[in-house]
């Protein structure tokens, strides 16, 4: 459980830890290099990398985390791969990715169903049926199986949703298939292009524009060293919270490069915003915030994990402000859990309308996933008295350090 009590001032630095969401496509794609690979700025403690490191070790991968933010994956000849995953797998959505990894391997895979936030009807058929086209023979029951002879084979493809767990598993599997590889309405968000960097860098042969991703398959992947990106959504994390609390914030190394989209809508709300000397400085001091609309889209839009961080935001603005997400229209669970602040929130199939400037209270609540669980921490320090926010593991699965993080710019949160 966190409590948080109201806080009186919001000002210093913040040090953003590895996003999550390119470690993850980053450290199984380690795992099929032929050398040695070390790969830093992870974030470890955070609960879903330690699962699937777990997993990769379990089923005979070498993987050792090492200080507080670098991996090394010992390659092996005599290491002995396992094709059948272990339950844990379904606890994170990330374990899909496990399919193309061990299917390449091994040339078969057992996968329990993959886990992860429940934000509705995340389905991954786009990864199944991407595979099969690429050779794969795969049954999904109770547990996805698959079989491979040999090599993918690259082929093109056209996904009806521009995935990115998706986009990730097929551009595993083109790296390393025999012939080209090309997907279209691919999801080319940060966090992809950074996997694509990495294999780059290790051998591999990959271009890409805006949703377009074209792979020339290689005979193998070498070793080396890689720093994964920061997160950006932490960094808009706190970027909201300092709009919530009229607060001063600096996000130290991070530039708004990757979250244009997010960081002109702030400013358009009244968030300075500024970049100076690689550092972001963000402030709401003093100023008059504005009711805004929104709409979640694929990168480079407003990723749908953001909205619930918006909907907090706008409980702090008089007048009303419109949340539509495009894309989960069950990513709206946090509503209830919002309304126990006092806060005036109303939810219509994929949108939530908010009639902000309401006083809040502090109050009992549970996380919902990642997103709504860190907007309930960012409500509860505008909140009068002490907001306990329950269900914690969804939270400690996406922020590293975020009680000590808090607390260092004056927040009041125990955890």
């Amino acid at each position: 459980m966190y409590k948080v009590q109201r806080a009186d001032r919001i000002l210093g630095d913040i040090h953003l830890s590895g996003a999550k969401n390119a470690a993850w496509p980053i450290i199984v794609a380690a795992c099929r290099c032929e050398e040695d690979v070390t790969v830093t700025n992870i974030p470890l403690q955070l609960k879903d990398v330690t699962i699937l490191v777990g997993i990769l070790n379990e089923v005979g991968f070498r993987i050792e985390m090492t200080g507080t933010d670098t991996l090394i994956y010992h390659n092996s000849e005599k290491q002995t791969i396992e094709y059948e995953v272990p339950e844990e797998a379904n606890k994170i959505r990330y374990s899909l990715l496990l399919l193309s990894l061990l299917l390449q391997k091994c040339n078969r895979v057992e996968l329990p169903s993959p886990g992860g936030c429940k934000i509705g009807n995340r389905k991954y058929d786009i990864h199944l049926e991407s595979l099969i086209q690429m050779g794969a023979k795969i049954e999904d029951d109770e547990y996805i199986s698959g079989k491979l002879a040999g090599r993918f084979i690259g082929d093109e493809m056209t996904f009806r949703i521009a995935t990115t767990s998706g986009s990730e598993n097929v551009i595993l599997a083109g790296v390393l298939a025999e012939g080209k590889t090309i997907i279209r309405n691919a999801n080319t968000r940060p966090e992809v292009l950074d996997l694509i960097h990495f294999l780059n860098a290790m051998g591999g042969d990959i271009s890409y524009q805006t949703r377009y991703v074209e792979i020339n398959g290689v005979e193998r992947l070498h070793g080396g060293e890689y720093r994964v990106l920061s997160g950006r959504d932490e960094a808009v994390t706190y970027m909201i919270l300092a709009g919530m609390c009229r607060g001063e914030v600096k996000i130290n190394q991070f530039t708004c490069e990757n979250v244009q989209t997010d960081v002109d809508l702030l400013r358009k709300i009244g968030v300075d915003i500024f970049e100076w000397n690689g550092d972001t400085y963000v402030s709401a001091k003093n100023n008059k915030l504005k009711p805004f609309s929104m709409a979640t889209a694929p990168y480079p839009g407003i990723n749908s994990d953001m909205q619930p961080l918006f909907a907090a935001l706008a409980a702090t603005i008089e007048g009303e402000s419109i949340i539509t997400d495009m894309r989960f229209t069950d990513r709206f669970q946090y509503v209830d859990e919002f309304k126990k602040f006092g806060m005036e929130i109303a939810n219509y199939s994929n949108c939530a309308i908010v009639q902000g400037g309401t006083p809040l209270r502090g109050t009992k609540v549970v996380s919902p996933d990642l997103r709504g669980g860190a907007a309930l921490i960012l409500l509860g320090n505008v909140a009068e008295g002490t907001t306990e926010v329950e269900n914690t593991y969804q939270i400690d699965r996406g922020y590293l350090d975020i009680c000590e993080k808090l607390n260092g710019i004056g927040c009041k949160i125990k955890g």
